[in-house]
């Protein structure tokens, strides 16, 4: 399944990989090559994508045009060339293994938020490989520092 155009439509379509196309929920199929060229044509415009169109006599004498796609003669769905990765990624986030990834991913990506936007390290100062890695050091240091102070005892209590 991949996204369309239109979240209601997003059921209808279902994508057919032996066929390389797919389908309308009347079973016509839409395709990116409806005509046989001299030249081999690559099909993948500018943006990745491979544009799948439907028959324009199939869609006019189809009951389901009205629900489908009632405003053009015919229905048209871009498709990324990446879309069997994020079809693989989309699987992925929904296994249970993945939530727990994701929260104990979000504590360290906050703190790498936190030096960027709080301490300003968005823009290194010193330059080279040293100058960069004392800077990220002291920055580092300074953060673990702050924490510290959080998770430790005020001090002795005073006694008059």
């Amino acid at each position: 399944m991949t996204a369309l155009n239109k979240p209601a439509a997003r059921l209808l379509f279902h994508w057919n990989q032996e066929a390389n196309g797919y389908r309308c929920p009347a079973g016509k199929p839409l395709r990116s090559e409806w005509r046989a060229f001299t030249q081999k044509r690559s099909r993948v415009t500018k943006a990745y994508t491979i544009i799948y169109r439907s028959s324009q006599t199939d869609c006019a004498s189809c009951p389901l045009k009205a629900k489908c796609y009632p405003h053009t003669p015919n229905r048209k769905i871009v498709r990324s060339i990446h879309e069997a990765a994020r079809d693989v990624a989309r699987r992925i986030a929904k296994t249970p293994e993945y939530l727990v990834s994701r929260c104990e991913r979000k504590k360290v990506e906050m703190l790498f938020a936190h030096l960027k936007r709080i301490m300003k390290l968005d823009c290194l100062r010193l330059r080279g490989l040293t100058g960069t890695t004392d800077e990220f050091t002291l920055a580092a240091m300074v953060q673990n520092l702050r924490r510290m102070a959080k998770l430790l005892p005020q001090g002795p209590p005073l006694t008059g």
